[in-house]
């Protein structure tokens, strides 16, 4: 394992403020309201969610208010706006959450002035208008967050305070997106006392049924919930290194590593190899800053893409493991002198994971902001032109078609949804390939032809 923090320097300051505000990162737009009545301080907003609409080819972000949920076309971020406010079921909320299956959004909250419940939005419609389809409090009236496993159709609820009771993790079926079941509740581990291991599940991740619980100081659990009578235990990582709160977790595309934050001052990104999952290996920590805050960290490709509360957006080219590089920033939050953190303010959320390649991100003060990234040389510049790629039909039904009329080499193929999960994997070898793909859901996909003389990544809409 080796520990790494990452330090950056600042030219200019005015007033004992940052001024050095970005690298590598253009903002493309900023929208907030302070007529909001703030809580807890200056919180007005709190996490984000990015919507892709493949039949009508928009980009929508969903920022979540202290009140409401705010739409807003980003398809031209030039020309952002806001298009649609769906009031909140709770009031007053510090926390709410959102996770996308198909065209619907579903919607919880927790810390907040009156009891909620799950809401269930139709966005088929947009850009006039947001349908509510669901609204109910009998499967939750407080929850931290939601995650939905679509490949299994299953959402999961963690923290969920019910009208009945407690559960540290409830499971839910969405074979009808409109009125979610529910499987079962989490069966926690017992230690050899026959006592729980942990009692909340503060943030979780879910792939193939394997679920990995970010439980607060007790550590990361991994679970296998693929038959929910008889729940396994697959890996704990508990003792590490700058171990704090643990928060947040999620896979690289191949799942054999595993990046998480502890939400602490100070305390810094972490990745494990988890390729024998029973034996988890620390690879590499680091951070913007020593004493930073970072919030929740996502794979996409070789990098990671961070909401660090008051350091704002940081993306770290992790391309080398052992050496983790930042490679762009935006400061959302320039309130704080260089180096002074003072907690829970700036940055909560970000969204990589648009087809445009744009980013999104929700400041706790400062509302929504619309990024693009320059990546440099990455997973769409041609390094080799001795193969010339021809993908169709685009949009694609059931066969995918791959011409390579010079082909002299073999390559492989990966396609990835929008979140960087692989859901299909081939090789290409002739000059005519015909790829099914059925078995997908409709929607927007990356595929990624590569060898090592050769990288280029196609964006496919699937009906």
């Amino acid at each position: 394992m080796r520990k790494i923090y990452i330090l950056l320097f600042i030219l200019l300051s005015v007033n004992g403020l940052k001024a050095q505000q970005s690298l590598n990162m253009e903002l493309l737009a900023q929208w907030n309201d302070t007529t909001l009545q703030p809580i807890d301080g200056d919180q007005l907003w709190s996490d984000i969610m990015g919507y892709h609409d493949s039949i009508k080819n928009k980009e929508y972000a969903i920022l979540f208010g202290n009140d409401s949920f705010y739409f807003f076309d980003i398809t031209n971020p030039k020309t952002t706006k806001l298009i649609v406010t769906v009031d909140g079921y709770s009031k007053k909320s510090i926390n709410r959450d959102v996770e996308i299956y198909q065209h619907y959004a579903y919607c919880v909250s927790e810390r907040s002035g009156s009891l909620g419940g799950l809401q269930i939005l139709d966005l088929q419609y947009l850009p006039d208008s947001v349908h509510e389809v669901y609204r109910s409090d009998a499967l939750t009236v407080q929850a931290h967050t939601v995650f939905i496993e679509v490949e299994r159709k299953r959402m999961y609820i963690p923290q969920n305070s019910t009208k009945v009771g407690f559960s540290a993790m409830d499971i839910f079926s969405l074979n009808n997106p409109e009125n979610p079941t529910k499987l079962a509740s989490l069966q926690v581990p017992l230690n050899g006392l026959g006592e729980a291991q942990f009692s909340k599940v503060h943030e979780m991740y879910s792939r193939n049924d394997t679920v990995y619980l970010s439980c607060y100081e007790n550590g990361l659990y991994m679970m296998d919930l693929t038959n929910l009578n008889a729940q396994k235990l697959l890996g704990v990582i508990a003792n590490y290194p700058q171990r704090g709160t643990n928060h947040s977790s999620w896979l690289n595309a191949k799942g054999n590593m595993i990046m998480f934050t502890d939400e602490n001052q100070g305390s810094p990104i972490k990745i494990f190899d988890i390729s024998d999952i029973g034996n988890p290996k620390q690879i590499v920590y680091f951070n913007s800053h020593p004493n930073a805050l970072p919030h929740n960290a996502y794979w996409k490709e070789n990098m990671a893409v961070v909401s660090a509360y008051e350091d704002g957006v940081y993306i770290f080219d992790i391309t080398n493991l052992n050496n983790p590089k930042v490679h762009a920033f935006y400061d959302t939050y320039p309130l704080n002198a260089d180096g002074v953190y003072s907690g829970f303010h700036g940055c909560w959320g970000v969204w990589p994971y648009l087809p445009s390649g744009n980013i999104i991100a929700s400041d706790i003060s400062e509302g929504l902001f619309v990024m693009k990234p320059n990546y440099g040389v990455g997973e769409n510049e041609i390094i080799s032109e001795n193969a010339i790629v021809e993908i169709y039909p685009n949009p694609a039904n059931k066969l995918v078609n791959f011409k390579m009329p010079n082909l002299n080499e073999n390559y492989d193929l990966i396609i990835m949804d929008t979140k960087g999960l692989i859901v299909k994997e081939s090789a290409i070898n002739s000059t005519n390939l015909k790829l099914s793909i059925d078995g997908l859901n409709a929607g927007f996909y990356f595929f990624k032809i590569s060898n090592a003389n050769y990288s280029k990544t196609f964006k496919i809409i699937i009906e």
